[in-house]
């Protein structure tokens, strides 16, 4: 995070870590039958209240492809890579 954190800031942006614990995804875990109502669960219990916030709107980033397929999966929304995120602000 402190890399990630570190790049933003040369760029001239900001980087906050927001508080969340497992999106429930877990490389495959979450795409298997018999773990989808527990990934679902997992993902709920943090990561769907932060990112439907409206505070939160276009702001967030992720760089697990399983945490962003989650979220898609879960919430119907896409965030990007912190890299994408970096690539549409220096546009």
């Amino acid at each position: 995070m402190k890399g990630w954190q570190q790049i933003f800031a040369d760029c001239g942006q900001t980087l906050t870590q927001a508080a969340t614990g497992c999106c429930g995804m877990s490389g495959t875990y979450g795409h298997e039958a018999e773990n989808a109502d527990t990934s679902a669960g997992i993902y709920k219990m943090s990561w769907s209240g932060v990112v439907n916030a409206p505070e939160n709107r276009d702001r967030l980033v992720a760089t697990g492809y399983s945490c962003r397929s989650q979220v898609k999966r879960q919430d119907q929304q896409q965030i990007p890579h912190p890299l994408q995120r970096l690539l549409y602000l220096s546009r």
